[in-house]
């Protein structure tokens, strides 16, 4: 039985969560054993059901184990290293761009260590990293250890290297290493090329289970549902729905924000804050993350994203298979992009302009003919991108470059 490693930071109530346990199950029902290794936190609520072969391992847990039974030795090769590596960075003080190489250097290797523990023990796996910094910390982890990688992304790369050529530069050396790469995008496979060895795009998963789309009167409600995080510009939603609302009062705004991290939090206070200051508590709600949030807006006027930038937006794919009407930001990454036809499945808008994202909102509120057909077109995709189909994709390619 091939060991697939999933490799990701978090394992809250996330989208890069639920992408990866989707995955992750459909891989076991095809006779897979998978490990979710989370190298940094984990809830303790478990918010995304698991298959029997699915094994959700915290890093730091594991390696601790490891250390008590003397199989983590890894982690002194490592430490040698760093050093060296030190020793080195003295001597190269008066040369500030190389000192910053080797200090960055030293950086990932510390942060490898407990996952060098795992790599050391788990040789024969078949590893998948998603987004840089976990690609960067197994290519540092396995040194002299010939493991087998495919590179996943998991964001818009512009955005992630943005004014940092040193970073990016370092990652397009350890990319190369890869057996291959799945990217969400064409625009992510352009970011890339000339340094991947092999690549293939596939679509993020649709989850199983969604409700079907609504089919009578929709509520007079604007809603979006997401992590708050900067990337999102939920400002500019707040923004453009108070011009779209001045000519269509009987609407009222929905935020359903997920937050994880502090700084989310401080976000989230400067949205309600936002609310406020514009006088529009009576007609925007921010709300709390909802487990049956499909069930709760599948009847909704619209989705509006607002994002800068994006990977591909599990919250707009969820909300064009239970056929709400979407006018969504085209932001980098290319996400929105690649799913919506403009005018046909949903609306495109550019970025950061309130004006035509409100403009947009209110063809879909005062076109009863254009919202219904973006309703049915973007239903669609629940069979286009079923966790099935994804997942036998991931299968297909994964094999052929292993």
């Amino acid at each position: 039985m091939k060991h697939i490693v999933f490799v990701i930071g978090m394992y809250k109530n996330g989208g890069m969560e639920r992408r990866t346990t989707t995955i992750a199950n459909q891989f076991a029902k095809k006779g897979y054993k998978c490990t979710i290794l989370v190298t940094q936190e984990m809830s303790a609520e478990r918010f995304f059901d698991t298959e029997n072969d699915v094994e959700i391992v915290l890093l730091s847990d594991y390696a601790e184990e490891c250390r008590k039974n003397n199989k983590a030795s890894s982690e002194e090769i490592i430490q040698r290293r760093i050093n060296i590596l030190k020793k080195i960075r003295s001597c190269l003080a008066p040369f500030k761009s190389f000192e910053k190489r080797v200090s960055r250097k030293i950086k990932m290797l510390r942060g490898c260590k407990e996952l060098s523990v795992y790599v050391s023990n788990n040789k024969e796996s078949i590893y998948v990293p998603f987004g840089w910094y976990h690609m960067a910390l197994l290519y540092e982890a396995a040194q002299k250890i010939n493991i087998k990688s495919v590179y996943a992304e998991k964001n818009s790369p512009e955005m992630e290297f943005s004014g940092n050529e040193d970073a990016k530069q370092y990652f397009y050396k350890i990319i190369s290493k890869a057996n291959g790469a799945i990217m969400q995008t064409e625009e992510e496979v352009l970011f890339y090329k000339p340094y991947l060895k092999n690549s293939k795009v596939i679509h993020n998963p649709v989850k199983d289970g969604l409700p079907k789309p609504y089919e009578t009167e929709r509520r007079k409600v604007v809603v979006n549902y997401c992590r708050v995080d900067k990337q999102k510009n939920l400002p500019l939603l707040i923004e453009a729905f108070e011009v779209f609302h001045s000519g269509h009062p009987e609407y009222s705004l929905e935020i359903y924000g997920n937050t994880i991290t502090e700084e989310e939090n401080l976000l989230l206070k400067a949205l309600e804050n936002l609310v406020c200051e514009r006088k529009l508590d009576e007609s925007i709600k921010i709300l709390p993350p909802r487990a049956d949030i499909h069930e709760i807006v599948k009847d909704c006027a619209m989705f509006v994203s607002s994002s800068d930038y994006e990977g591909l937006s599990n919250s707009m794919l969820e909300a064009m298979a239970i056929g709400l009407p979407c006018v969504c930001t085209d932001c980098l990454g290319g996400g929105a992009r690649e799913m919506i036809k403009n005018g046909e499945n949903g609306l495109l808008v550019p970025m950061n302009d309130v004006k035509a994202l409100a403009l947009a909102m209110e063809r879909i509120a005062n076109d009863v003919e254009l919202a219904e057909k973006c309703s049915v077109n973007a239903s669609k995709i629940r069979s286009e991108l079923s966790a099935e189909k994804i997942t036998e994709q991931w299968i297909e390619y994964i094999e052929s470059v292993i």
